[in-house]
């Protein structure tokens, strides 16, 4: 069981980003209030021990010091931490100062995941990043300094009119600077964010498939011949530090989420969200209205969501865990059977093959029950 706290801030907006957030920073301390007051209902038959906390956003690293501890002690109030459990927070590279390190570690962080995206100035500009290139460098060392060993970096390819000597260089650099986890995501064009109306008022190009395709491939063969964990997709580590928290997901391991946009899933039937504004979440949660949707899960939906994390991962699907409609997807899977992209082995696990690894949502798309 894990604890996922959504923090809905950010200096700027991301051309590509289409999470929930808001560049209003003035509205912090009202939103910060009423997210620990949430805490508190959610958990208000008692304290619940979490495995994990995960603080994602937004912009986590943005919050002030005292906002920050506020927010970590409720939380440790009332869904504490087991000892020695994985406390992970997103930070953006320029936040990371000798003292804020300091700050993190004494509130119990001891994993950080630094939003890099990419190593390459004008790359991170058109991106519309708060960091350069040299401020990334400096977060990881400042990181490594401050006695942080569980760092994961996070980069972006498919880029537009970048080069693949460009990956080779961001992969070969964040190696290069001992991280033990990275997190790497092919560039996607989401509808209503500022790439989606560049793209269609003719002021940036659409990312290639092609492009993303061969900067995947590389980067998988590369880790692995390194001896890498490619754990999942879009995640790979030095072994033994795989992410406890978004492992959670994937193996289907119930999880609360807190703040405006933030979900939730039971580990059986229910998945809820809270509402993505942070205005309405204020004022909901100030009224003890609703701030939540929720949505009871029919059996095809569990069965679906399975085929879509565990295909994305090293131990693949057990067939067993499709129950009465094995033999459906298998057949439905029949074409990327024989096109050598996934295969059944001897253990009845389904797994993608190198050749339908980039082509992962697609083909578990095609394996759903409808």
């Amino acid at each position: 069981m894990g604890l996922y706290i959504h923090i809905p801030f950010c200096r700027k907006a991301c051309n590509y980003c289409d999470f929930h957030f808001s560049t209003q920073l003035l509205g912090i301390k009202d939103v910060m209030s009423s997210m620990k007051k949430e805490l508190k209902l959610r958990f208000k038959e008692g304290p619940l021990e979490q495995e994990t906390y995960y603080w994602g956003g937004g912009t986590p690293s943005i919050l002030p010091n005292m906002e920050m501890s506020s927010l970590a002690q409720i939380a440790f109030e009332n869904a504490p931490l087991k000892e020695g459990g994985e406390f992970t927070l997103e930070v953006n590279p320029d936040d990371v100062t000798p003292q804020s390190l300091k700050y993190w570690r004494n509130i119990g962080v001891n994993r950080l995941s630094i939003g890099v995206q990419s190593f390459m100035n004008d790359k991170l500009q058109w991106m519309n990043r708060t960091h350069n290139s040299d401020q990334a460098h400096t977060a990881i060392k400042r990181t490594q300094d401050a006695g942080f060993e569980n760092i994961s970096v996070d980069l972006i390819y498919g880029i537009p009119d970048s080069s693949f000597g460009e990956w080779q260089n961001n992969v070969g650099i964040a190696i290069e600077t001992g991280v033990v986890h990275l997190s790497t995501y092919a560039l996607t064009v989401e509808e209503k964010t500022k790439l989606f109306y560049q793209i269609k008022k003719g002021e940036s190009r659409s990312p290639k498939g092609e492009r993303a395709e061969e900067d995947f491939r590389w980067y998988r063969n590369q880790l692995n011949e390194l001896g890498w964990d490619l754990y999942e997709i879009s995640n790979s580590c030095v072994p033994g530090h795989r992410s406890v928290h978004n492992s959670m997901y994937w193996s289907g391991e119930p999880y609360f989420g807190i703040g405006p946009g933030a979900h939730s899933y039971d580990g059986d039937q229910t998945r809820r969200w809270n509402v993505s504004n942070n205005g309405k979440y204020r004022r909901a949660i100030g009224l003890d209205n609703s701030w939540f949707e929720e949505e009871l899960l029919s059996p095809e939906d569990i069965i679906n969501e399975k085929i879509m994390t565990n295909l994305r991962t090293k131990e693949g699907l057990d067939f067993r865990d499709l129950g009465k409609w094995a033999n459906g997807v298998e057949k439905s899977w029949e074409p990327h059977v024989n096109s050598k992209r996934i295969l059944k082995n001897e253990l009845g696990i389904w797994k993608l093959l190198d050749s339908g690894l980039f082509w992962a949502d697609r083909i578990a798309s095609d394996g759903f029950i409808t």
